[in-house]
């Protein structure tokens, strides 16, 4: 993708012409692109662009409900190390898993 002139600029509709360079002051001629950008979204197979995404409510959703399974697992792993710290020497099996229980 050397550099491409302002006459590349109608040669395809879907893509854009980009200069990265454009707000510094460099040396390269304004009207000199170096990037021809994608105007849709690439993909590598076809199966993919074709395939139909979620929308926001069910991106809403399953976000929500991951972040509360997150939450739930993290509580519960650190109730566990919790409760196990807290054992003593002369506790039987029922009061073990009962801290356990009680700090989870």
């Amino acid at each position: 993708m050397a550099a491409n002139n302002r006459s590349d600029h109608g040669s395809d509709e879907n893509t854009r012409l980009y200069n990265p360079y454009q707000n510094y002051e460099v040396p390269i001629n304004k009207s000199q692109y170096l990037y021809k950008l994608p105007t849709s979204p690439e993909f590598l197979f076809t199966e993919e662009a074709l395939r139909q995404r979620r929308s926001w409510g069910e991106n809403l959703t399953f976000y929500t409900g991951t972040a509360y399974l997150g939450g739930s697992v993290a509580g519960a792993s650190l109730g566990v190390i919790t409760g196990v710290k807290s054992f003593e020497s002369g506790d039987t099996t029922k009061l073990k898993i009962n801290r356990i229980l009680n700090s989870s």
